[in-house]
């Protein structure tokens, strides 16, 4: 029994040290995308370490629905521990539905790749 606490709580542990998790709305798959300028109707999420390293990629699953896109993302990317957006541009819905996920958001332009360097220039983790 004192092994399985043990060993939850190392996990807890890790957890909380990982780091920020990032997601970048894009339009298209690689780092050399654009930013894109629509943060719930992106068609893809690049999901990036706190070291700017790039772990995945994820099609919008609700890219093309016809309402509620905004709090519809913020809640996939909760469930993706994503602790910061990065778009072009954010509407009233979809960032007060980050706010409620205690999710952050940042405004960019340009390539994915470069985005991602300015804001963790701008916003190191907390190691």
């Amino acid at each position: 029994m004192i092994a399985i606490v043990l060993f939850f709580c190392s996990v807890v542990f890790a957890q909380v040290q990982q780091g920020q998790i990032i997601a970048v709305a894009a339009i298209g798959k690689t780092e050399k995308a654009q930013v894109s300028q629509r943060a719930a109707r992106t068609p893809y999420y690049l999901i990036f370490d706190e070291h700017g390293k790039l772990t995945e990629v994820i099609p919008n699953p609700f890219y093309d629905v016809s309402r509620g896109a905004g709090p519809k993302v913020a809640s996939f990317l909760a469930g993706k521990n994503v602790s910061a957006v990065i778009a072009g541009g954010f509407g009233h819905k979809i960032t007060t539905a980050l706010d409620e996920e205690g999710i952050t958001y940042y405004e960019a332009t340009g390539m994915v790749k470069k985005a991602v360097q300015e804001f963790i220039r701008q916003n190191p983790s907390k190691r």
